[in-house]
């Protein structure tokens, strides 16, 4: 233990000499494996939970259509965000994650001169995000616990915002808690709980299928498309309506922030996001289309007196007791959905303060000497959500942009790095033992402008006409992280910040870095011949 906290290494720790030379010194117990891992990076997108919380977007904006064939597209076009991930995690299995690619892929162009601005950027996105993920997972928890009270009650419970805010106060306290454990803890309680997400998700596809009193025919399902209900012409109903798969699939990059906790990182991380990006998007389209097939009426699953369209499917196809029953395990699925992310996120926060890039850093960045778990990080986080969520007591219109913001940071985030890697890193990159090969700089292409794309349409109204009660106040929000990040950047980071900090102090980094740049020159030697 004593050589542990000294941060000394083993000699035959190929993770920690990994990460010695990348610059940064083993704090974490390597105590997730590859199998931890995926459970992880599966948890903390909640398939079940997190397809019932915004089934309500594709039902409004174009139905059966927007619901099934927009799962197909957002889904693959994840994948190609993902598989460049898992390349780029591969090569630099850190906590930092997105913000650390960014500054290596850039620190060979102009003489790192844009590296700083670019890890900057990246890092205030990253955290952003998570912090509205976070935020959007728990306030999204508590209005089911409120579903559940409003089935349980006979639909004659309507609770008050204050209400709803104070069980989301309460559950991010106990994902505060949870998060505060010691990673072996974390590891055995996510194994446990990908089974039960698996299976709970499978009955309830079962249930809806034998107990639905009609289906709806095949035809309707894979040819009925409305969009009147939006306002929208039909293309940009359908497009608005993929907010449920681009909000579902996010979160997978936890597989990187995990990395330094996980053992044979550089081979366990990449396979876990590509794993669990495939898994999810499979599962999630079966449950879809069970959805699609047995819900009675779309204007009266949007309609529900819970506020939650699935909840009503359920209660309508399975009758109460049987949808209580049901419902509990959808919100234990969004509980533990919740914790993973609340793990993840913290572990983004620890890693710009590691580099001195928050205010407080050295709060934020400290490793509990009993759980060794970055604590101090996991209560900000919880600290910052639960100030997010008071946007509500505002404007519940401004509260419900966090899902756009969640996914618009995040995405941002991700493509930030991919971006520099088919362009500044492409010849510069040399590839862990993931790789995509000739494939990098097409599938990182198509990645890059879908993001793009897919994030300025997120940030127009969902209905028209607009009004303060329909206002997409997801741009306001990005707008003042573009701002606000930018201007202190400007002003006052770009005299100390400088990217990613080394807190290693050893006379054998050198030779490791050195060993690392002459890989790197020999790869640019083989880019070149081949070009």
């Amino acid at each position: 233990m004593k050589d542990f906290e000294q941060g000394n290494i083993d000699a035959f720790d190929e993770d920690a000499k990994q990460l010695r030379s990348m610059g940064y010194k083993q704090e974490f117990k390597r105590e997730f494996n590859a199998v931890s891992i995926f459970c992880f990076s599966f948890s903390i997108m909640g398939v079940l939970a997190s397809v019932s919380s915004t089934i309500n977007f594709p039902m409004l904006s174009g139905g059966p259509v927007a619901m099934v064939y927009g799962w197909i597209l957002g889904s693959c076009m994840v994948m190609c965000v993902a598989l460049c991930m898992a390349e780029l995690v591969s090569a630099w299995p850190s906590s930092g994650g997105l913000y650390f690619f960014a500054a290596k892929l850039s620190q060979h162009h102009n003489n790192g001169k844009w590296t700083p601005i670019v890890t900057w950027m990246t890092g205030w996105f990253n955290i952003i995000g998570n912090m509205a993920l976070v935020a959007s997972i728990d306030y999204t928890l508590s209005t089911m616990v409120v579903a559940e009270i409003s089935i349980a009650t006979d639909f004659t419970y309507t609770p008050t915002f204050a209400q709803t805010y104070g069980i989301y106060a309460g559950i991010l306290v106990l994902h505060g808690l949870m998060g505060s454990l010691p990673t072996r803890w974390l590891a055995r309680v996510n194994k446990v709980y990908v089974y039960f997400n698996m299976a709970s998700t499978l009955v309830v596809i079962v249930c809806l299928f034998v107990m639905a009193p009609q289906k709806n025919s095949a035809e309707w399902v894979f040819t009925h498309f409305d969009a009147d209900t939006v306002g929208w012409p039909a293309g940009m109903a359908f497009l608005l309506g993929l907010i449920d798969v681009m909000w579902t699939l996010t979160g997978y990059d936890c597989a990187a922030h995990l990395s330094e906790e996980c053992k044979n990182a550089s081979t366990a991380a990449p396979r876990a996001i590509v794993q669990s990006v495939s898994s999810v998007a499979i599962t999630g389209w079966v449950l879809i289309l069970a959805i699609a097939f047995t819900v009675p009426s779309i204007d009266d699953a949007l309609a529900s007196a819970t506020g939650m369209p699935m909840a009503q499917i359920l209660y309508v196809n399975c009758g109460k007791s049987a949808t209580l029953v049901l419902w509990l395990c959808v919100m234990l699925v969004q509980f533990f959905t919740g914790s993973a992310t609340v793990v993840a996120a913290s572990r983004v926060i620890f890693a710009f303060a590691r580099d001195n890039a928050l205010p407080f850093s050295k709060y934020w960045k400290k490793i509990n000497q009993f759980t060794h778990t970055p604590i101090n990080a996991v209560w900000a986080l919880v600290s910052c959500s639960a100030a997010l969520g008071c946007l509500g007591f505002i404007n519940l219109s401004a509260l419900n942009a966090v899902f756009n913001v969640a996914s618009i940071g995040l995405y941002i985030s991700y493509t930030i790095p991919i971006f520099c890697r088919i362009t500044i890193g492409r010849k510069t990159f040399v590839p862990g033992s993931f790789s995509l090969g000739k494939w990098a700089v097409p599938i990182g292409t198509v990645a890059c402008l879908w993001v793009t794309f897919i994030s300025v349409i997120f940030l127009f109204p969902f209905e028209l006409p607009v009004t303060p009660l329909t206002m997409n106040y997801a741009v306001v929000v990005i707008g003042f992280i573009v701002i606000g990040a930018g201007l202190w950047f400007a002003i006052d980071a770009r005299k100390w910040f400088h990217g990613p900090v080394i807190n290693v102090d050893d006379s054998s980094l050198s030779s490791e870095a050195a060993s690392i740049d002459e890989k790197h020159e020999q790869h640019v030697d083989k880019v070149e011949e081949a070009n």
